[in-house]
């Protein structure tokens, strides 16, 4: 194979303008030393366009695929994505052709990869199908879309690129409202804004696996969908064919900063604790479980799901109007929400109105052949808001049922069951699910925290109460986000020693409650405690379980239940 040094020395622009052109280039310097091998190129056009756009600076002038731009057929673009349907087909390419010059005899090798444009030099120049030299490869087509939830911020991040995009985006309606419009059925939140394409993989790249986060640079035209040319129709379809993708990484959320310091932690802790509960009107003990919420991270150890903590806020004002679309009506719900979606990069809000509830469709769905998204069909991390406020009396038909069901499922096993023709198939996810409730929830979460009067009066009142608030200026904020996301990837253990003084305070809680005739603390009660423990930890910025913390935990949930009314006692949303 040829070496790096010596591909030719394009220039950033060309690479951006004309990336087959410099494709083709390398194709020929690689074939002078050895007979063309399909992954070997692969490998070969991956690394060099990797090492031209190494550099941050170099990689924004790559403009970004998103709806309503322009961009000339052709050219490199970038496009932060989600994997919605990894199977959505397979090509044969004719990746080198043998031509014949019908009118000469000469015969020459045209090579094709990175776009689905047929072979041709010219009308004079034809196919030898027969050669011996033809090389035949495969693409595997992904149908991806911008990734659902994603925070303003953050696609103020992703998008720094200026350049316009073509697409036919607008003329497909990928981003409609309605079902009837094409490719509406395959993002997860129903009339939410998006931009979709066929991902085209060549060897020895294989599509990601489902619902995943990439960020892929590769050549845009207006190409082939044979899914949709086998029903009849022939528009062509946006298209990416990447020369290259990855997987999103934490650092990507504020790649800007300094890495974060151990000595950082605390300070960050302390202001995301002071923003938190400036939001919440002053309720500091509901704050730190929001933390501590945003901080958790589904881990699985062996068979065990350990490190979740789905939250429910309960005496969250109700909400006087109907939702019709997926956005909160409630102005305290809308509030929460909206912080929220300031301090994550993914984040998704579901109104549990019951028509919405009864016409949605929370899971997966390939039954018909075709992967047809689900509102639970989310990227890995993403905060989902689920507004119960707004429920009102009514009847959930059967769809509606199923829908909770399906929510309950994710904050309980943190997966989701995608129906395929044969049998419905357990799917794994990592989702942070946040309920509103102005009383007792119809869904059971890992951790109840009543927020106090104080804050329900403050909820009631925004936005009038919110003009109080004081916004922190981007930097910090950036700041909260880089915190959050850190902290949460930070690996995590419980020392022997500290899990033998928890097991020894376990059983004496247990002894006491016993002796005095209380409610003795459960299992599940223990492993919650142990959970708070562990995101106390991770906040400080700790690889491990500390005493400290364990203590922290114990008095933090004391609180809680302190405030909490008793289980028996009839919540209302008064």
């Amino acid at each position: 194979m040829a070496s790096m040094t010596q591909t030719a020395p394009d220039s950033t622009t060309e690479h951006i303008r004309a990336p087959l052109t410099v494709i083709h280039k390398l194709f020929s310097m690689h074939t002078v030393e050895t007979d063309y091998v399909a992954t070997d190129f692969g490998k070969l056009a991956q690394s060099h366009f990797q090492a031209v756009f190494a550099d941050r600076q170099a990689l924004q002038q790559v403009p970004v695929y998103d709806q309503g731009r322009k961009i000339t057929p052709g050219t490199l673009v970038r496009f932060r994505c989600m994997v919605q349907d990894p199977a959505y087909g397979e090509e044969l390419h004719l990746a080198v052709a043998r031509m014949t010059n019908t009118a000469t005899g000469e015969e020459r090798c045209a090579f094709s990869q990175y776009t689905d444009a047929e072979h041709g030099l010219g009308a004079e120049w034809e196919v030898d199908y027969g050669a011996a030299a033809n090389v035949f490869t495969e693409k595997e087509v992904a149908y991806c879309v911008s990734v659902p939830g994603q925070s303003a911020w953050a696609r103020g991040v992703d998008n720094v690129s200026e350049s316009t995009l073509d697409s036919a985006l607008e003329s497909l309606s990928l981003s409609g409202d309605g079902n009837t419009r094409a490719g509406a059925d395959k993002y997860p939140i129903p009339g939410e804004q998006h931009s979709a394409a066929l991902v085209k993989f060549y060897a020895p790249s294989t599509a990601p696996r489902v619902s995943s986060v990439i960020d892929v640079v590769g050549v845009y035209e207006l190409g082939a969908n044979t899914r949709a040319q086998e029903a009849g129709d022939e528009t062509a379809w946006p298209c990416i064919h990447a020369i290259y993708h990855s997987e999103v990484h934490v650092d990507d959320v504020a790649s800007a900063l300094p890495a974060l310091q151990p000595e950082d932690f605390a300070a960050r802790r302390a202001m995301c604790v002071e923003y938190v509960t400036s939001v919440l009107g002053g309720d500091d003990l509901a704050a730190q479980y929001v933390l501590l919420h945003l901080l958790s991270r589904t881990v699985r150890v062996q068979d065990a799901k350990v490190g979740k903590l789905s939250l429910n806020l309960v005496n969250v004002p109700p909400s006087t109007q109907p939702n019709t679309t997926f956005a909160f009506n409630n102005p305290a719900s809308r509030w929460i929400g909206d912080s929220v979606s300031q301090l994550v990069p993914y984040s998704v809000r579901v109104p549990f109105d019951l028509k919405l509830l009864n016409k949605s469709s929370f899971v997966p769905n390939a039954e018909q052949g075709d992967l047809r998204a689900g509102v639970l069909q989310l990227a890995a991390g993403t905060a989902l808001v689920c507004d119960e406020t707004c429920l009102n009396e009514g009847t959930l038909d059967e769809r509606g049922v199923r829908n909770l069901h399906a929510v309950q499922t994710a904050i309980l096993d943190q997966s989701v069951t995608y129906q395929f023709p044969f049998q419905p198939v357990e799917m794994p996810t990592s989702l942070r699910i946040l309920v509103l409730s102005a009383g007792k929830s119809i869904l059971h979460s890992d951790c109840v925290v009543h927020i106090s009067d104080a804050a329900r009066r403050f909820l009631a009142d925004v936005p009038a109460s919110a003009a109080d608030v004081r916004p922190l200026d981007p930097m910090h904020m950036e700041q909260l986000r880089q915190y959050i996301e850190c902290a949460r990837h930070l690996e995590f253990g419980i020392p022997q020693a500290v899990s033998d003084v928890i097991s020894t305070e376990y059983a004496e809680l247990r002894r006491a409650a016993h002796e005095r005739g209380e409610p003795m603390m459960s299992q599940e009660e223990l492993a919650l405690t142990v959970t708070v423990a562990r995101l106390i930890s991770l906040g400080k910025g700790q690889a491990e379980l500390s005493i400290e913390s364990w203590n922290e935990a114990v008095a933090l949930e004391l609180r809680r239940k302190c405030r909490n009314p008793p289980a028996s006692k009839k919540q209302t949303a008064e």
